[in-house]
């Protein structure tokens, strides 16, 4: 198993001569990058092919503008072939949701019935994207409510936060109901996981979490949370089993919607960091992985720069070893960077394409990235049609050699 070093400047160092050596093979000069060239398309001599079974998606909104039926036929006329839109948290849905709370915008609309429908028409599979532990969006009376009922993490304070401790059994009931009830009711491609991790270092420290992380590990807790928080005796232990918590929340959903769907696509939107992040937010998505929980990976490279991209890459296809495809996330209109236009989400791709990626999806679908991207885009870099095949799955995995594509 790869490990990640803790300290950033160091990881990067050590894998920076890498780097370096791989995008020079494919005609890139990264060593004397500056914020003037940040922008500039890559050589053409780099222009990595696409391969046949390449994953070219984008995140969108429950709703896009002006409507699916348009947004699929541009990413189509573009040769995309999935998106990915957010369609739920464990507070609000907007779907027409028997388990969840319905969104007042979604009460005229079933806003993934609609995008399901245009993409059969288009050819553009969608994968349902749920937020699976923030409460993102809810309104504040299911906030109060499910905080009434303890059902909501606490952090080192006793504050409590909108969102769910994984410990609980009714909330794990709860996501269960939502992801059967997905890909049974839709006819949805996938299903994909994103906010499956803790808000930070600091939670949960309610009295259930206490309880299991004392059942489970037998570890004497004479302080808590002084034992188990930040520098705490048993901090570093309480830190894995928190990964296992959410490893084994992820399992259950996984179950639970082959289950329903045997034939259903399962993936993770993941934070880029996996062994600092594992420790910092519990999502340990190396080990997702080698569970055979994915049938694909996304990491979000949020970034500008392409240094940064490319190394954050180069250690993600290691740590993934071949076992599932990775599809890397590019966010040129993302919080963490806006990029100066559709090149540099050119130059991306290609250095994902010449790191072995598996494909791409881009953070979000919006007017700027239809009118500009998707043209620019679809002169050269995504010219050709590919389809995407899901393979490279562990053998304990049920969906082995699952394939979407036509014949």
């Amino acid at each position: 198993m790869m490990q990640w070093h803790s300290n950033p400047i160091l990881y990067t160092a050590g894998v920076l001569a890498g780097v370096i050596g791989l995008i020079l093979a494919v005609g890139w000069s990264i060593a004397t990058r500056s914020e003037s060239t940040a922008s500039q398309p890559a050589a053409s001599g780099a222009n990595k092919p696409a391969r046949a079974g390449e994953v070219r998606g984008v995140w969108s909104s429950y709703q896009v503008t002006p409507d699916w039926d348009t947004a699929m036929q541009k990413l189509s006329q573009a040769n995309f072939n999935a998106v990915f839109p957010y369609v739920c948290s464990p507070g609000v849905a907007y779907y027409t949701s028997k388990v969840l709370p319905v969104s007042r915008f979604a009460q005229d609309h079933d806003y993934l019935a609609e995008a399901v429908a245009a993409g059969g028409k288009w050819g553009i599979g969608v994968h349902a994207r749920v937020l699976a532990l923030e409460l993102l969006f809810a309104t504040d009376a299911t906030k109060a409510e499910m905080a009434e009922a303890g059902r909501l993490m606490l952090n080192t304070s006793g504050t409590t936060l909108p969102w769910l401790c994984p410990t609980d059994e009714r909330n794990r009931r709860l996501l269960k109901q939502v992801v059967t009830e997905l890909v049974t009711n839709y006819g949805i491609e996938g299903l994909q996981f994103d906010y499956l991790r803790y808000p930070w270092r600091d939670c949960c420290f309610c009295a259930r979490c206490r309880e299991q992380f004392a059942a489970d590990t037998g570890a004497p807790i004479d302080n808590w949370p002084e034992d188990v928080a930040d520098e705490g005796a048993l901090a570093q232990q309480f830190n894995v089993w928190r990964q296992q918590q959410l490893t084994g929340l992820l399992g259950e959903l996984v179950a639970a919607a082959r289950t329903a769907r045997p034939d259903i696509i399962i993936s993770a939107a993941v934070l880029p960091h996996w062994q600092v992040h594992a420790e910092n937010f519990g999502q340990c998505a190396q080990a997702w992985v080698e569970r055979g929980l994915l049938d694909f990976v996304c990491p979000m490279n949020y970034t500008a720069d392409r240094l940064d991209f490319a190394t954050w890459l180069l250690g993600q296809r290691k740590a993934v070893a071949d076992r599932v495809p990775l599809i890397v996330g590019i966010g040129p209109f993302s919080d963490a960077c806006q990029f100066s236009g559709p090149e540099q989400l050119v130059e991306q791709i290609q250095i994902g394409r010449a790191f072995g990626a598996g494909g791409f999806i881009v953070f979000n679908y919006n007017e700027q990235f239809a009118e500009q991207y998707l043209p620019y885009l679809a002169e050269e870099t995504t010219a050709q049609p590919a389809r995407p095949v899901w393979g490279g799955l562990s053998p304990e995995s049920p969906s082995l050699s699952r394939t979407n594509a036509p014949d």
